[in-house]
């Protein structure tokens, strides 16, 4: 028996992760697996970062990289936030991490005294409360409405003495849900006006269809760098489909990314010098890949919302942003670990379990797989929970047939 210690025992694994795994072994031993679980573009990631990184690699001079970040790869960030969010932040504003989550793990580690508060709102991703409980801080949820929007009146209700951070992620994950531009501004407003920091992950912030409305937190503030309490997070995993580079960064007051570097210099130290030129080569000229992208991302979001609305007893929002649907199926099944497990058990398909996302009977959806895979799906789902649809259907090329039935 080992000793372990006791933050670590109040710590849950990731089940996006977990069941990515199963899905993988599933797939792996021959079996249809439709992976709707992980959210991970399939586009193919901008030609440019492949002629970057190849000539870098030709120098043969991949060597360690600074704590922060490469000076190029900060300078590239430093133009994409002058071009989206209105601001040019200093390169000492500026750090760079090995993914956003890492930049959100550092910072909270940063900005954290055991006990201290973080508000979430629920749904949130899966990774944060953990994330605010290894800081030795006290995750504090504040729920939403059925569009999946707080109320500020809520958000205020929730705030004491050691509330130290409000999280926000728009659009969001795991909804797909874009927060209206005036709630922006009142979280702005509140945590400027009450020195409490506004952590806004912006990783999905160029995922949008039209007419979601992304705007950006400096929008809403005329604070300085170094005197606003607003800290931004983004990579490049989402918005160019570069998932494996493992390139994020934060963008905050100087003396709160500094000691965010204090921490990276004693864990990961920098991201790796090569994958930071990939993404100098993602943020200035992988334009195009990102409006494919959204196009592909978009029907499938049109195909998988369309026939979910046609299951009796499901409720779905039609999501603004990200790659992500979050349908309710309380109606039909309250425990989505059980429903989540008999889709992939019964139809070889992958999803999340909204449980994880702290909000029962809903599943997260990942739109991101091939739209031939988004139709046969849907298929899959209406087969397994609704009674009503043929008993039969034909899975990896075999007959299946549907021998059970569904308790609420």
């Amino acid at each position: 028996m080992y000793n372990l210690s006791h933050l670590i025992s109040q710590i849950q694994s990731s089940p996006t992760l977990a069941l990515n795994d199963i899905a993988n072994q599933l797939k792996e031993g021959g079996a249809d697996v439709i992976n709707l679980g992980i959210g991970e573009p399939l586009n193919d990631f901008p030609e440019s970062v492949l002629r970057i990184t190849s000539e870098f690699l030709d120098s043969r001079q991949v060597k360690y990289s600074p704590t922060s970040g490469t000076q190029s790869l900060k300078l590239a960030i430093q133009d994409y936030t002058r071009d989206h969010y209105g601001r040019k932040p200093g390169l000492k504003n500026i750090t760079v991490t090995v993914g956003a989550k890492q930049a959100i793990y550092n910072l909270l580690q940063v900005l954290l005294n055991p006990g201290d508060e973080v508000i979430l709102f629920s749904p949130y991703w899966v990774s944060y409360p953990e994330m605010v409980k290894l800081a030795r801080g006290i995750p504090v949820f504040v729920g939403t409405n059925d569009e999946f929007i707080p109320d500020m009146e809520t958000i205020k209700g929730a705030l004491t003495e050691k509330t130290q951070a409000i999280l926000l992620n728009t659009p969001n994950n795991p909804t797909g849900a874009v927060y209206p531009p005036e709630l922006v501004a009142a979280l702005v407003d509140l945590c400027e006006s009450k020195d409490i920091f506004l952590i806004m992950d912006d990783i999905y912030h160029q995922l949008l269809f039209e007419p979601a409305q992304w705007v950006p937190g400096y929008v809403f503030t005329s604070k300085k760098f170094d005197k606003s309490h607003l800290v931004i997070i983004n990579g490049i995993s989402k918005t160019f489909g570069m998932t494996g580079f493992r390139i994020g960064w934060a963008i905050g007051p100087e003396t709160v990314i500094q000691a965010m570097n204090k921490i990276q210099s004693h864990s990961t130290s920098g991201a790796s010098s090569l994958l930071q030129e990939a993404a100098v080569g993602a943020l200035t000229q992988g334009g195009d890949t990102l409006s494919d992208l959204k196009k592909f991302i978009r029907t499938n979001r049109d195909i998988l919302v369309g026939e979910l609305k046609k299951i009796k007893g499901v409720k779905v929002n039609e999501p603004g942003g990200t790659f992500y649907c979050f349908p309710d199926f309380r109606s039909i099944h309250h425990n989505s670990q059980e429903l989540a497990r008999l889709l992939l058990e019964k139809a070889f398909l992958a999803t999340v379990p909204g449980i994880a996302f702290g909000q029962e009977g809903f599943l997260r959806l990942s739109f991101t797989c091939s739209t031939d895979e988004i139709i046969k799906s849907a298929a899959r789902i209406r087969w397994v929970i609704d009674p009503e649809s043929s008993p039969e259907i034909i899975i990896g090329g075999q007959k299946m047939v549907r021998d059970w039935e569904l308790s609420k």
